[in-house]
């Protein structure tokens, strides 16, 4: 279903420069944006903090994954990403930083490609350094929603 591909990240769900005290506050940020297009209840919100507590979604590269829990499905209406850039970074514990924080919501498997777009796109950390600086959140949805090449 291309459409509902294309409509899991849209530029309105970018948000840059951005700024937050730490992590439970980026995740907030990253959540409410999911929040107001519609994807999910905010109790998914406070089920992705909660996720955080028990282990880290911090990924490397300076970008961190923050996504609810199985059992908040419900939740959920549509799957959805929201991308935040903090340009100063975000203690994420542990010794990481996070600049890039992607919220994640899905339905199904939906977002399977979309997370393997992102994984792609995130595991060069040079990749991953200019999503972090881009003032282009045109930039950051095309390099996110490249298809992916079988190599």
């Amino acid at each position: 279903m291309t459409s509902a591909s294309q409509q899991v990240l849209t530029v309105d769900k970018i948000l840059l420069k951005a700024t937050a005290r730490d992590r439970e506050e980026a995740i907030e940020i990253a959540g409410n944006i999911l929040v107001q297009a519609g994807h999910v209840e905010p109790s998914y919100v406070l089920a992705m903090k909660e996720r955080e507590t028990v282990i880290s979604t911090y990924v490397g590269n300076g970008v961190a994954i923050p996504h609810g829990t199985f059992e908040v499905k419900e939740g959920i209406h549509s799957t959805g990403l929201s991308v935040v850039q903090f340009p100063e970074g975000v203690d994420w514990g542990d010794g990481n930083v996070a600049y890039l924080v992607v919220g994640i919501a899905a339905v199904s498997d939906e977002h399977m490609n979309v997370l393997a777009n992102l994984a792609r796109a995130l595991e060069d950390e040079e990749e991953a350094q200019k999503l972090a600086a881009s003032d282009d959140p045109e930039e950051i949805l095309a390099r996110l929603s490249q298809p992916a090449d079988d190599e």
